[in-house]
């Protein structure tokens, strides 16, 4: 499982390395049902059976379950305004970042925070976002239920970039400790996060390291590594990272203890697209390739250092997706079969169980859905999430 991160930000398989997937014209075809009924929910993070967090799709509410994944209650906090990034530090414990219904280019955004499960939230820290751009969203990382960093685009005339905010005291008091420019990567200070990228984000190990992810359209995929919080950033090589003449995306890395992570990158070429997966087991330090695919991804999900899923995007006329997973670090994969979704996210509590629900900051506007699978990905099946009558008012 990942750290504690919910991004409102997005962009928009994997074989040996340099060879695509194998075609596999008479392999598994995964049972996967038609789109469910039910109250539409994404975000999807389950602490155990019973125990976890969501959001509504309509609206993004937060959402909280100890009763398992078919029985949810609302549990935002009373801000009156948009929910705009969530993070779930553990199975009671979460973190939101809220703004008012009808925010300028510029407003003040206000920090919520709970330790029940959603029962009640104290209002925490508040601070202003210059340039702000609602509509992109914003991505929420906290690592404990103190320290915690928000990533947000910030865009107006003559500005265009991403700020970086941080916490030390669980959302009190927030500062900001970086922040990109319009320009060209080059061009970039040192020790600062790069010019002319789209949609950077930070994901954090520890109190001190953290990365920098998004798309660099004139660039390979961006990677830049901080150890001081947040304050100096500097650029982390990739090795064997195909050529990118149009541009790269990184995403966020997963890990999934101090020491293991993976990360994925999506590389635009004259050809087509690729993605390749690196890993880490020294927390960070370096980061090795394990595979190269063609196509583009969708969704991942790791367990362990060695157990992992992933959907990606074919490159057949249809850009049909397929659900693949990995025993090995994803060293190789094997195809579980054609996975129909798209905007998806992946969220497995053990080898066997796991979910897909709808990814909030990816929804396609096609119908809600919300699958289960009990062994391993090779089939699943439908849940119809419900949503617990609120208490009558005294």
């Amino acid at each position: 499982m990942g750290l504690a991160v919910a991004v409102g930000v997005a962009s928009g398989a994997v074989a040996l390395l340099a060879q695509r997937h194998p075609a596999a014209p008479n392999g598994p075809t995964a049972a996967v049902p038609a789109a469910p009924a039910g109250d539409g929910i994404g975000n999807l993070r389950m602490f155990s059976t019973s125990t976890g967090w969501a959001q509504r799709l309509d609206g993004g509410a937060v959402l909280h379950t100890t009763r398992g994944v078919q029985r949810w209650t609302a549990a935002s906090p009373p801000s009156g305004g948009q929910n705009l990034a969530v993070a779930y530090v553990d199975a009671e414990t979460a973190q939101v970042i809220t703004v008012p219904s009808a925010a300028g280019s510029q407003t003040t955004v206000q920090s919520w925070g709970t330790k029940d499960g959603g029962a009640t939230w104290g209002r925490e820290g508040s601070f202003a976002v210059h340039g702000f751009n609602a509509a992109a969203g914003g991505a929420l990382d906290f690592i404990d239920p103190e320290d915690g960093w928000y990533s947000q685009l910030e865009a107006s005339a003559g500005f265009a970039g991403t700020a970086l905010f941080r916490t030390v005291d669980g959302g009190y008091q927030w500062s900001e400790v970086a922040v990109s420019r319009s320009g060209t990567p080059a061009a970039s200070a040192a020790g600062a996060i790069p010019n002319g990228c789209d949609a950077l984000t930070a994901t954090f190990a520890t109190a001190s390291t953290g990365w920098i992810t998004g798309t660099c359209l004139t660039a390979a995929a961006p990677l830049y590594v901080t150890r001081d919080g947040g304050l100096t950033w500097n650029s982390q090589t990739l090795q064997a990272l195909p050529a990118s003449p149009a541009g790269g995306t990184s995403f966020l890395p997963v890990f999934t203890s101090a020491e293991s992570g993976t990360l994925l990158t999506e590389n635009q070429s004259l050809t087509g697209v690729s993605t390749s997966l690196f890993a880490t087991v020294d927390g960070g330090s370096s980061w090795l390739p394990r595979s190269t695919s063609i196509g583009s991804p969708v969704a991942e999900d790791f367990l362990d250092a060695d157990h992992g899923w992933l959907v990606t995007a074919g490159d057949g006329a249809a850009g049909a997706t397929d659900l693949y997973a990995t025993g090995d670090g994803g060293t190789t994969w094997k195809r579980l079969g054609a996975f129909p979704y798209v905007g998806l996210s992946l969220d497995f509590l053990t080898t066997n169980l796991g979910w897909a629900t709808e990814d909030l900051s990816q929804q396609d506007g096609g119908p809600a859905y919300f699958v289960q699978t009990d062994d391993g990905g090779r089939t699943w099946t439908g849940v119809i999430p419900q949503l617990a009558s609120p208490s009558p008012s005294p």
